[in-house]
């Protein structure tokens, strides 16, 4: 089922208000399609959200990568980003238990803090998502060339990069289910076959019988900045995890399954990634040969099981990596259609599959954005180097929309007088945060990197012009039936229209519309 009015203290409907879809609210705009509700089961819901981090793809190469930057206590960094990113993810969880929509971030920071507000975290978080998208068809056509190579298969990376993307926009153009049981089931394959690899390394001793030693999880010999930079690297490997609130008209029991989907995703990724990365480091000599590891898993499997299981486990970060790409389009068409919806754009983005329920306009229109994003770097020798320069665009902007998340957080939590725990947790997100910034931006980076950071400023800045510019877009935002249900849910009050008048009851608004009949292929 989609949105409705609840009690977010105690998580029940006030017997007063009947359940209201969200698809209801928008019964009296015939263009506007509809996406198939109560469709999606919790394996489902929760597959977005690890898809976005797609754990395997990551886990391949993280441990080289903190070796490099903190010398050492690999498991360490990763558990205290862990619990860091925890703090910010209660957010998620406060806002999804009581609202959920296709337009995540914007249906419930917008109802909480006001339409301007929704609009500049949604623009932001949906960049993010398009931005990855795109850098991740790059990540996985890296990943593919040795991977098909060990078949014979060598093959510029650019066309691994097109390949990728032509197959995750067919499958997003599909039935959710049939996008969401890709995700579960590459996801799922690839984290099984590194478990089985990380345990036959354990039982065989790793490095001189050192499997189980603490040392990935002790901070000696690491110096303070270093381990500050570990932590904000790390932080960055749990993003995503907020993916499943893009299914929120789509999902079966939304208020229930999302902010499941979103604490356990984050919690089984996060042991996931430390106990693989502890294995991974116990399994080298030194620190120094971890970090000039090209792929350290795989050549910690090649050497303790067998090679061609290493060729395996390089197939297994493939498929994670493509079920990342496919995660975020499916995750960014949803926003992009919700916010169509309120006016952001043609009509056509609002367009719906008859046969599919897919929102095909927004579908098209994410993908010929993230692809040409990849376009502009296909001249690049390296996959490495387009890669680093999408993603950091990215990596720098979801900074902004988690700090913008967690703050209208803070706002419901005061606005409808939760218990003070709840605030104390939030203020330590955003503390959290704050820091991230400090690390990330303090000195300001250097070369193409400071471009990465000014196009992300710039982002945010454009994102707060576009309702003030455009007319058409600030009156549909501020007259969001949207954002009318979700302030009715989250606050608990009647929601007031843009114009200062009291808005109709979300129950009686508009008719019903149980079925899409509006603009649909």
């Amino acid at each position: 089922m989609g949105a409705m009015a609840v009690d977010t203290e105690a998580g029940r409907e006030p017997p007063s208000l009947k359940q209201v879809e969200v698809v209801d609210v928008y019964a009296s705009d015939p263009r506007i399609g509809t996406l198939k509700g109560d469709h999606l089961r919790f394996l489902r819901v929760i597959a977005e959200s690890v898809g976005i981090q797609g754990p395997t793809g990551g886990v391949v190469i993280t441990a080289a990568i903190l070796a490099g930057i903190a010398g050492g206590g690999t498991a360490l960094i990763q558990l205290i980003a862990a619990v860091a990113m925890g703090f910010v993810a209660y957010a998620f969880v406060i806002f999804t238990r009581g609202f959920n929509s296709a337009g995540s971030v914007y249906g419930f920071t917008g109802a909480v803090a006001g339409p301007l507000f929704g609009f500049l975290s949604a623009w932001a978080l949906l960049l993010v998502y398009v931005n990855f998208a795109g850098g991740v068809y790059a990540s996985t056509a890296d990943e593919a060339q040795p991977a098909f190579a060990s078949l014979g298969i060598h093959w510029p990376w650019p066309v691994y990069a097109l390949i990728v993307a032509a197959l995750v926009i067919a499958l997003a153009l599909a039935d959710v289910k049939v996008s969401a049981s890709v995700i579960l089931v590459v996801e799922g394959v690839s984290m099984l076959l590194v478990i089985v690899a990380s345990i036959i390394i354990t039982i065989k001793g790793g490095h001189h019988g050192h499997a189980l030693s603490s040392a990935p999880f002790r901070a000696s010999g690491l110096a303070g900045p270093a381990l500050g930079l570990g932590v904000v690297y790390a932080f960055s490997v749990f993003s995503g995890f907020e993916g499943a609130a893009t299914l929120g008209e789509e999902a079966h029991q939304p208020r229930r399954n999302i902010p499941r989907a979103i604490w356990i995703s984050l919690a089984v990724v996060a042991a996931y990634e430390i106990l693989v990365s502890a294995v991974i480091q116990n399994a080298f000599p030194s620190v120094k040969a971890l970090s000039l590891a090209p792929v350290p898993l795989v050549s910690a499997t090649s050497t303790y099981i067998t090679p061609w299981f290493g060729d395996v486990i390089a197939w297994g970060a493939v498929m994670s990596s493509f079920g990342a790409a496919l995660a975020l389009v499916v995750g960014a068409s949803r926003m992009l259609f919700a916010l169509a919806r309120d006016g952001f754009g043609p009509k056509v983005l609002t367009r719906t599959s008859r046969r599919s329920g897919a929102p095909v306009g927004a579908v098209g229109a994410v993908a010929v954005v993230s692809v040409a994003l990849l376009a502009a770097f296909l001249w690049e020798p390296l996959a490495t180097t387009a890669v680093a320069l999408i993603l950091t665009y990215g990596a720098d902007l979801i900074i902004a929309a988690y700090i913008l998340a967690v703050v209208a957080a803070l706002v419901l939590v005061i606005r409808t007088r939760m218990p003070i725990y709840r605030g104390v947790i939030l203020g330590v997100g955003l503390v959290i945060l704050g820091y991230v910034c400090k690390e990330t931006f303090s000195p300001l980076p250097t070369g193409a990197y400071r471009w990465d950071f000014l196009l992300a400023v710039g982002t945010l800045v454009v994102g707060i012009l576009l309702p003030l510019v455009f007319p058409g877009l600030r009156r549909g935002i501020a007259r969001s039936p949207l954002l009318r249900v979700g302030s009715h849910a989250l606050l608990g009050t009647r929601a007031h229209r843009g114009d200062g008048e009291p808005a109709q009851s979300a129950a009686t608004e508009v008719p019903s519309r149980r079925s899409g009949s509006g603009l649909e292929a």
